[in-house]
Order: C-alpha cells, then sequence, then structure tokens
C-alpha cells in the first residue's frame, strides 16, 4: 500500500534516501557497503544486486537475446539495445534543466551536470 500513498518510513543511514520497502532499502544499503553477495561462477565478478549477475552471465554465454529491427546488433542485455535505438530515433529524454542540452544517456547528463 506505501507504493500508492508514497509513504516511505525506511530511511538509509548513509545518506538522504528512504524507502517503503524493507528489501529495497537493504538492496540500498550494500551500494554504501560494498557487500557483494552474487558472484559469478565462471570469474571472480561479483554483484550486489542479483539482476545485475543476471546480465554478467550473458557475457561468458554470449546469448543476445534482443536484436535490433533497423541493423544487425543485438544485445544480451535490454538496456543496451534501448540505448542503441536511440541511434536510429534520434531520442534524447535526458535533459538539462540550466540550458538546452538533452543526452541519449542518462550518464551523460549526469556527466554534463557535474562540468
Amino acid at each position: 500500500m506505501r507504493t500508492h500513498t508514497g509513504e516511505r518510513p525506511l530511511s538509509s543511514v548513509h545518506c538522504s534516501a528512504s524507502f517503503s520497502m524493507k528489501r529495497k532499502l537493504i538492496k540500498h544499503k550494500r551500494m554504501h557497503t560494498g557487500e557483494r553477495l552474487f558472484c559469478c561462477i565462471h570469474c571472480k565478478a561479483s554483484f550486489s544486486i542479483k539482476g545485475h549477475l543476471i546480465e554478467h552471465m550473458c557475457t561468458h554465454t554470449e546469448e543476445r537475446l534482443f536484436s535490433c529491427v533497423h541493423c544487425n546488433s543485438s544485445f544480451s542485455i535490454k538496456g543496451h539495445l534501448i540505448e542503441h535505438m536511440r541511434s536510429h530515433t534520434g531520442e534524447r529524454p535526458f535533459s538539462c534543466v540550466h540550458c538546452n542540452a538533452s543526452f541519449k544517456q542518462k550518464g551523460d547528463l549526469v556527466k554534463h551536470i557535474r562540468t
């Protein structure tokens, strides 16, 4: 129910983040502590989020389930296909609030704001 009310009673002791669910707070805490519970059985990589391990495992199997309809590119991670599609559509969904600059990737906007 907290999702609908916007209530976020669980607060991080490391920063100002707050959460509606305990599992999300626990996942967030790992970011600060560096705790990495999910380890790759093929290499020394480890992750704090299980989903990141699952994505990583595709690098070993070379599975590429997500294919571009415009070119021959294919990706093991859906988010990478979404980012790639912007090169065809020209979409730049991340806009700077301080100027007219816009970016295809959130990370590029973050870098822009820092400089």
